[in-house]
């Protein structure tokens, strides 16, 4: 038995949502059951109840629910995350085979399902932006299973650094920031310089 919080929305807001679309807006909200902090997880139903799927609410936001998954059977644990992050790596490994793959953008936000969240990838320098309250508040665990699964495959990854100066994170009710994020099992870079090649170009 789940137990989010409800968010009922419109017909409107359902046909978007069974077409894929990963956002629920405020006015598409037609009644809510159950209680909630900003940055939950919530179920999004159709007006009759029907389960439509999973995401991160914010009422700062005209996006009131960013949707990371449509199964109902998801447990959204360390190994989910895992999970999406591995899917994500090996696509792009995939596209962007050998030497493209030290300079590319690993996560690519709502695309790989992680709404509001980038990652890109300069040779040994990981680069992040989290415009999302949802993912802000699992960052941690994100980043850090990132740095795993990169260091498991052999990537050499000397530290992540975020970039969130940015205004939009202040609709989502977050402050700007930018610096090094401290890696559980990895020491803060000095000096952010790296080299990369790019389309054959260092």
């Amino acid at each position: 038995m789940r137990e989010y919080t409800k968010f009922y929305i419109t017909p409107k807001g359902e046909r978007a949502a069974r077409s894929g679309h990963p956002w629920v807006y405020a006015e598409e909200i037609t009644k809510i059951e159950g209680e909630y902090q900003n940055g939950d997880l919530v179920d999004v139903v159709t007006n009759k109840g029907k389960y439509l799927g999973t995401g991160f609410v914010n009422d700062h936001s005209k996006i009131r629910v960013r949707l990371i998954s449509t199964n109902t059977n998801d447990k959204f644990d360390a190994d989910f995350w895992e999970r999406r992050l591995r899917y994500a790596i090996d696509y792009r490994r995939t596209v962007m085979p050998g030497a493209d793959f030290k300079c590319c953008r690993l996560i690519f936000g709502e695309a790989d399902h992680f709404p509001g969240l980038t990652v890109d990838r300069f040779n040994d320098i990981l680069v992040a932006q989290t415009l999302s309250l949802g993912v802000e508040v699992r960052k941690e665990l994100i980043f850090n299973l990132l740095y795993k699964i990169l260091r498991e495959q052999g990537e050499e990854i000397r530290g992540l650094y975020e970039r969130n100066d940015v205004k939009i994170r202040l609709l989502e009710g977050m402050e700007e920031n930018k610096g090094w994020f401290a890696l559980a099992e990895a020491p803060e870079p000095g000096e952010p310089l790296t080299a990369i090649v790019e389309n054959g170009i260092k």
